[in-house]
């Protein structure tokens, strides 16, 4: 195949063996530990062709090393990870999502945490694109939207903006994610809530991607609570753990994702009704008494104003930063919550074609 004009990234010649591309991705530093497919022209033709801007556009300044992300270079990566011509825009507003300044990418790349951007999918097209929102959603799904669309942006981080273990990026232990992605989606049929894109704000038809920068997964489980009022405030005591990021700074940064099965969301919905409901309830129990951590560590709190005069630390600073969202399998006993890592807040983009 001749060369394409419409392309200006650099051309690599490889042997056919699919283990040579493979073996230069780790010489050369582009590869993060995986196999990749080969970005063929007519592979990245292909994802160009599906979007609106020429290959040109610059989509995004990615940190650390402020790495230009054009169309096209976002596609090459999205080649390497396999996404599918459909599901390409997704990687893209992905982009848009993370590079608004609030959300604090440059933060989150350079940070000793190992927290990483969970990607979360409304809108129709969710199942027919293989984002996982059932059984297995956070990993083990398969679903070839998440797990492609998910490592292509991890990709691009790496590629295009630089971002280092050790180097550029200070992670002390990294994160499964920094890999391949935390991409996942809305059960929004079995949710008796309205979904999150539009408490965010967009219209049910729309397609939209949230990212949260989340301090990993926090998982629980309860066999031992029959009322569903005591199960949301031990869920919220679980959320506000001592040692989270969230009683690192100011309160009113951040949200907690928490991830409710649909059996629990029915449960919930009995009685709480109005996601507001909901999130007051956690609320109202998501703090520690000043009590919780040792002597030195109280005057600390008490110095970046976090102690209540009754004693109480609260985690967030109003109900509205805990987030809900329904997805998961059918397991009665199991949840999942995304703690923030702190210093950012949740953004959304909408799918353009």
């Amino acid at each position: 195949m001749e060369p394409s004009d419409a392309l200006q990234s650099e051309r690599i010649e490889l042997d056919d063996d699919a283990a040579a591309l493979y073996e230069l991705s780790l010489i050369a530093g582009w590869g993060d530990g995986l196999p990749l497919l080969p970005a063929t022209e007519a592979r990245v033709l292909e994802l160009l062709d599906v979007v609106s801007h020429p290959p040109e556009h610059v989509v995004a300044v990615l940190p650390p090393r402020r790495g230009v992300a054009t169309v096209e270079k976002i596609a090459v990566n999205a080649a390497m990870a396999g996404v599918e011509p459909a599901a390409f825009a997704y990687v893209v507003a992905a982009l848009e999502a993370l590079t608004q300044p609030d959300h604090n990418l440059y933060g989150l790349v350079t940070t000793t945490s190992s927290a990483t951007s969970a990607i979360m999918v409304s809108g129709p097209r969710r199942r027919e694109l293989g984002f996982d929102h059932e059984a297995g959603c956070l990993g083990g799904g398969s679903g070839r939207g998440s797990m492609t669309v998910g490592r292509a942006v991890q990709l691009c981080l790496r590629n295009i903006g630089g971002q280092h273990a050790g180097t550029t990026s200070k992670t002390v232990f990294g994160n499964p994610a920094r890999v391949t992605g935390l991409c996942f989606a809305e059960w929004e049929e079995r949710s008796p809530w309205p979904s999150l894109a539009v408490q965010r704000g967009f219209a049910a038809s729309d397609e939209v991607v949230t990212v949260h920068a989340a301090k990993g997964m926090l998982m629980f489980a309860d066999g031992n609570t029959h009322d569903a009022r005591d199960l949301v405030a031990l869920i919220a005591k679980t959320l506000a753990y001592p040692l989270g990021n969230a009683f690192h700074g100011p309160p009113g940064r951040g949200q907690t994702v928490l991830l409710v099965n649909p059996m629990w969301a029915t449960r919930f919905h009995a009685v709480f009704p109005r996601l507001d409901d909901l999130r007051a309830e956690l609320h109202l129990h998501a703090w520690q008494p000043i009590e919780a951590w040792p002597v030195a560590a109280r005057a600390t709190l008490g110095e970046k104003g976090r102690v209540e005069p009754d004693g109480r630390v609260v985690m967030h600073a109003s109900p509205e930063q805990f987030v809900i969202v329904v997805c998961g399998g059918l397991g009665n006993l199991q949840a999942t919550a995304l703690p923030t890592w702190g210093d950012t807040t949740m953004q959304s983009a909408r799918i353009e074609r």
